[in-house]
C-alpha cells in the first residue's frame, strides 16, 4: 500500500504540476498586469467589515495565516533542506512569487462566488464553472487535506517535538491536544477567529525574533549560506563546478512542493476562510498575498537561513531547527522552540478544521458537521500516535488533487474578472 501511495505521489508531483502551478501563478501575475501589486494604494485605506460578517479581515488573515504556517514553515522547511538541499529553498522563493498571482485570484473568486451554501473554490467551481461535480470532487479532496496536511501532520509533529523536548508521551500530548482542538472549534467561526487574531501575531513575532538571534550570532555565515542557496538552485556542484541534471530536478520538485504545502497557493483553501468576511474581492485578494510573503519570504526563509547559518546536521524535521536554534541560544531553545512547534500546529489544526467543515457542509448539504468536527478531533489523537510516513504520502497527494481541480477554474475564470477590478486597483 506504501509503495502504491508513493509510486502516485510522484506521478501526481512530477514536472506537469509543478510546470501548471509556476505557469498559472504567472499568468495571474501577467494577465492582470500584476494588479496584486498595484492594489497597494487602495488596501492603505481604512476598511471594516459589517458586524455580520463571521470574521473581520484581520481575524481571516489570521486564521488563514495560522493554517499556513503551523508546521510546514519550521519542520517542512527543514525536511526540503534534507530532500532537496539548499537549492530548494531558491524554489520556494519562486513558488511564493507567483503564488501571490495564486492566492490573489483565488480570493478575489472565492468573494465574487460565495454565497451562504458554498465558499472558496467550491464555489466558484460550482457556480462559475458550473461543473457541480468538479465541485464535488475539489470538496472531497479538501476534506481529504484537512485530515492530512491540515491534522494529522501538525499533531505528529506537535507530539513528536514534545516527547523530544519534555519527555511527554504522544498519547498523553495527543488527548490534550484534540480536547483542546474540540473546545475550540466547537465553539465556531467566531470562537476560531478570535484565536487565531490572538495567538498567530505573538507566536511569529517570538519566532521571528528568536531566530534572528541566531542568525546573529553566525552573520559571518550568511554570505557564503545565500551563495550556497543559488548554486545548488541551479544543480551546480561547489566541489567540481559540474551542474547535474537530477539535483536541479530534485531541488525544483521539493522546493515547489513545500512552498506550496507551507503558504497554500493554487489548492483553493484560503479563499474558503477570506470568503467569510465581507470585504471587496480585491482587498481580500491583496490580505492573502501579504500572507504568502509573512508566510514563505518571512519565516521560511529565517527557519532556512538559521539551519544553514549555524551549518548543523546529522538530523531532519523539528528536531534540525531545534540544534540550529541550540548552537545560537543554548539551552534556552528547547524551551522556546518546541511551544512555539506545538501552539503553530494547534493554529494549523484549528484554520483546517474550518476549511474542511465548509467542504464537508457542500457535500452533505449542511448536515452531520458536528460529525466531521469529532472525527477531527479523533484524528489529532490518531496522528500523534501514529506512524506518519503514509500519512505525509497521502496529504501530498490530496494536495495535488485539490491543485488538479483548482487550476483549471482559475485559467477560466480569473481573466473575466480583470475589467471588473480596474477601479480597485487604480484606487479609485
Amino acid at each position: 500500500m506504501q509503495e502504491i501511495l508513493y509510486l502516485l505521489n510522484q506521478q501526481l508531483w512530477g514536472n506537469g504540476l509543478v510546470i501548471l502551478l509556476l505557469g498559472t501563478g504567472l499568468f495571474c501575475l501577467v494577465s492582470g498586469k500584476f494588479a496584486p501589486f498595484r492594489s497597494w494604494k487602495k488596501f492603505s485605506r481604512n476598511h471594516q467589515s459589517p458586524n455580520s460578517a463571521k470574521h473581520t479581515p484581520f481575524q481571516a488573515c489570521m486564521t488563514s495565516l495560522g493554517a499556513e504556517m503551523g508546521t510546514g514553515n519550521i519542520i517542512g522547511v527543514a525536511t526540503a533542506l534534507t530532500l532537496g538541499g539548499a537549492g530548494a529553498i531558491f524554489w520556494m522563493w519562486v513558488s511564493a512569487f507567483v503564488g501571490m498571482g495564486l492566492i490573489y485570484a483565488e480570493n478575489v473568486l472565492s468573494c465574487i462566488w460565495k454565497d451562504d451554501e458554498y465558499s472558496g473554490a467550491v464555489a466558484y467551481i460550482r457556480h462559475g464553472l458550473k461543473s457541480p461535480v468538479l465541485s464535488g470532487i475539489f470538496a472531497v479532496c479538501c476534506v481529504g487535506a484537512s485530515f492530512g496536511m491540515g491534522n494529522m501532520t501538525q499533531s505528529h509533529a506537535m507530539a513528536q517535538t514534545l516527547q523530544a523536548s519534555f519527555r511527554v508521551s504522544p498519547y498523553i500530548s495527543g488527548i490534550l491536544t484534540a480536547i483542546l482542538t474540540g473546545i475550540i472549534i466547537f465553539g465556531g467561526a467566531e470562537r476560531i477567529g478570535k484565536f487565531s487574531g490572538m495567538i498567530v501575531p505573538v507566536l511569529s513575532g517570538v519566532y521571528l525574533v528568536t531566530a534572528f538571534i541566531v542568525m546573529f550570532r553566525f552573520r559571518e555565515n550568511l554570505g557564503a549560506v545565500f551563495l550556497q542557496i543559488f548554486r545548488e538552485a541551479i544543480g551546480k556542484s561547489a566541489v567540481t563546478g559540474g551542474i547535474s541534471g537530477y539535483a536541479v530536478k530534485n531541488a525544483v520538485s521539493v522546493g515547489v512542493r513545500r512552498g506550496i504545502f507551507s503558504n497554500e497557493a493554487g489548492l483553493g483553501s484560503s479563499g474558503i476562510l477570506h470568503s467569510e468576511t465581507n470585504e471587496s474581492p480585491e482587498f481580500m485578494g491583496v490580505c492573502g498575498m501579504l500572507e504568502v510573503i509573512a508566510d514563505t519570504f518571512l519565516c521560511c526563509t529565517v527557519t532556512a537561513l538559521t539551519i544553514l547559518c549555524t551549518g548543523v546536521t546529522g538530523a531532519d524535521g523539528g528536531e534540525l531547527v531545534l540544534m540550529a536554534f541550540r548552537a545560537g541560544i543554548g539551552n534556552l531553545a528547547d524551551w522556546i522552540l518546541p511551544p512555539i512547534i506545538a501552539l503553530f500546529a494547534l493554529c494549523t489544526l484549528v484554520g483546517w478544521s474550518f476549511c474542511g467543515a465548509c467542504a464537508f457542509r457542500s457535500i452533505t448539504n449542511g448536515k452531520y458537521v458536528r460529525i466531521y468536527q469529532s472525527a477531527f478531533c479523533i484524528a489529532v489523537f490518531l496522528g500523534a500516535v501514529a506512524e506518519m510516513q503514509t500519512i505525509w504520502t497521502m496529504a501530498d497527494i490530496a494536495n495535488a488533487c485539490m491543485a488538479y481541480c483548482n487550476i483549471p477554474a482559475i485559467l477560466l475564470l480569473y481573466p473575466s474578472t480583470i475589467p471588473k477590478r480596474k477601479k480597485f486597483v487604480n484606487g479609485e
